[in-house]
């Protein structure tokens, strides 16, 4: 091989390499995200499915409430 092609084939191999890793970095960036959002997702369906368990428990109350304040009559 000449001097010119080794370098040439030199450099391939390095920008080659800088993208697979480049690429993996990027997946594995991506990877890290959608976990994180996934956790985020999960902890804030709990938490409407507990406020939700809230509201209905305040609606019930407050139902009892009108019952006794309407319940004599006038």
């Amino acid at each position: 091989m000449e001097s010119g092609e080794k370098e040439l084939r030199k450099a391939f191999e390095d920008v080659t390499t800088s993208n697979v890793k480049a690429v993996l970095d990027f997946s594995q960036g991506t990877r890290e995200l959608v976990r994180t959002l996934e956790q985020r997702m999960n902890r804030l369906e709990e938490e409407r499915k507990q406020d939700k368990a809230l509201i209905e428990s305040l609606r019930l109350q407050i139902a009892n409430m009108q019952t006794i304040i309407y319940g004599g009559g006038t």
